[in-house]
């Protein structure tokens, strides 16, 4: 009975001990998030298409309207290689939190064994086994190791490590904002080739027949060998262009299949050749600067690395301090297999074990400074994620406005062309203008309509860049085998762990 009085005595003081611990005192600085001075509005001005909002742009890619655009994206959440490196990544850091916090709890191993043994003459290779004669013994028991954390230097570990997940964790939202922009503008640009495919095998044929039709005057004594090779050096240069577009739009779909995580060319019966270049909204809202650099993937995960490495500063500060482990056994152990499970063959022991260093020749302050300046260099390094976040806004919405604007003129010159090309072709009809004027005019008219074609696509790439700098779709996700996943809005300690915001 003395026995379990004295078991019962240690199971209360270990009891005792571990609520110390979860209250105990951490040495290093607490993280502190740095003031984070933003604009009152953004310096470009929001025209032409841009509009102020207070909320963010949600899911863009379904504001072009186009079914095939958002299959793609679907696929490619669910799909991208690049992204599933990640979640291994993701999964990696969530095992070295879990490591880390497993050092709180005390490593309990088994331990037992059976030896025959003779001493002839000299010391019982046994322990606590001196009778004369013996030469078995066996033993079953348990042994305790448990390292008090009286300074916090595990719970710091734990709080590096979480930060690390939630930057990983972050680092892979990052990366899905840039793959769905990604994919939109390779399908944005293999549209454009596509159309102009089109165009120019529409310029093509009417090349063809110019040339004919100079032949012919030329044949009739009507027209000039110049006008012939000339008409001629116009069919050439179009089917030498037919060429370049198509191969450049197959290297696009080669780009989106591999994007999506299939094959080369696998997609080329989902996309098809024929369709139209997606066109973004009429407006696009833009919140106030504070907000979008918030909600910045790369933004929260370099603050992320920040409390990790700030965290490290305590892990570092603890080496300056004594550690003290529990050590404590318990178990049988008799000189015959048979009594072995007698009470009486008991054991058990428990005490406190310190260290300290006390002379390390620096190694500790050493340390510390080495955590000092992870810390500092993090620092900086979100400083340099918060200017670029800024730059990477404010060249979107330069870009976008100016895109809309040249698009709007470079309609109206295609306007023009095409008026200037009907006045010529009635004037050769009415025999007052020759051939050569109007082979000029349909190849302006021909060089208008591809520049409105790269003009509507460059306002189309310049809206899925500027998507991808105010931060993408807001909605805070978790990845998943089939894709992001939303974070449960009723599970706050969730949320507030894992979602979006650097609050």
């Amino acid at each position: 009975m003395a026995f379990l009085r004295s078991a019962s005595f240690s199971c209360l003081t270990l009891s005792l001990i571990g609520g110390v611990l979860l209250s105990g005192c951490m040495v290093g600085p607490d993280y502190e998030r740095p003031d984070l001075i933003t604009p009152d509005a953004w310096h470009s001005d929001l025209k032409a298409g841009l509009e102020a909002s207070s909320e963010g742009v949600g899911l863009w890619w379904e504001s072009f309207e186009d079914p095939i655009l958002d299959e793609l994206i679907l696929r490619t959440q669910r799909n991208n290689l690049d992204l599933r490196i990640l979640m291994t990544r993701i999964e990696a850091a969530r095992a070295e939190y879990g490591v880390a916090g497993s050092y709180l709890l005390p490593t309990v191993n088994g331990d037992g064994y059976a030896q025959w043994f003779r001493a002839e003459g000299g010391e019982v290779p046994i322990p606590n086994l001196t009778d004369e004669g013996t030469d078995k013994s066996f033993k079953l028991g348990a042994s305790m190791t448990w390292e008090l954390d009286l300074w916090g230097q595990i719970r710091r570990s734990m709080e590096s490590k979480e930060n690390t997940l939630l930057a990983s964790i972050e680092n892979w939202r990052d990366l899905l904002v840039t793959v769905r922009a990604e994919v939109a503008t390779s399908y944005v640009a293999y549209r454009t080739l596509r159309k102009i495919v089109e165009v120019a095998e529409v310029g093509l044929v009417a090349a063809e027949h110019n040339f004919d039709l100079a032949s012919q005057s030329y044949d009739n004594g009507m027209a000039t060998m110049t006008d012939v090779l000339t008409a001629r050096s116009l069919v050439a240069s179009l089917e030498s262009g037919l060429h370049g577009y198509v191969a450049d739009a197959t290297q696009e779909l080669n780009r989106i299949s591999v994007l999506v995580g299939e094959t080369p060319g696998s997609l080329k019966q989902v996309i098809g050749e024929a369709g139209r270049i997606p066109v973004p909204p009429a407006s696009i809202g833009v919140a106030m600067p504070a907000n979008v650099v918030r909600q910045r993937p790369d933004v929260r995960a370099a603050e992320r690395r920040l409390a990790a490495a700030v965290a490290g500063i305590g892990v570092a500060e603890a080496d300056l301090l004594p550690s003290f482990t529990l050590l404590g056994s318990v178990g049988l152990q008799s000189p015959t297999a048979g009594s072995l499970f007698d009470w009486s063959n008991r054991y058990w022991s428990v005490g406190p074990s310190l260290n300290w260093q006390l002379l390390n020749w620096g190694r500790v302050s050493s340390q510390i400074d080495l955590a000092k300046a992870g810390a500092s260099e993090g620092l900086i390094a979100y400083e340099k994620a918060i200017l670029g976040a800024y730059r990477d806004i404010e060249d979107a919405l330069v870009d976008f406005s100016s895109s809309e604007l040249s698009r709007r003129d470079t309609e109206a010159a295609r306007n023009d062309s095409l008026g200037a090309l009907v006045l010529a072709e009635q004037s050769y009809q009415q025999g007052t203008q020759n051939l050569p004027v109007v082979i000029e005019t349909e190849l302006q008219l021909l060089q208008q309509e591809f520049s409105l074609i790269n003009a509507e696509a460059q306002v189309a790439l310049s809206a899925v860049t500027l998507y991808k700098a105010l931060g993408g779709d807001w909605t805070p996700v978790l990845p998943s085998a089939d894709g992001p996943v939303a974070v449960p809005t009723t599970d706050e300690s969730l949320v507030s762990a894992t979602a979006g915001g650097t609050s």
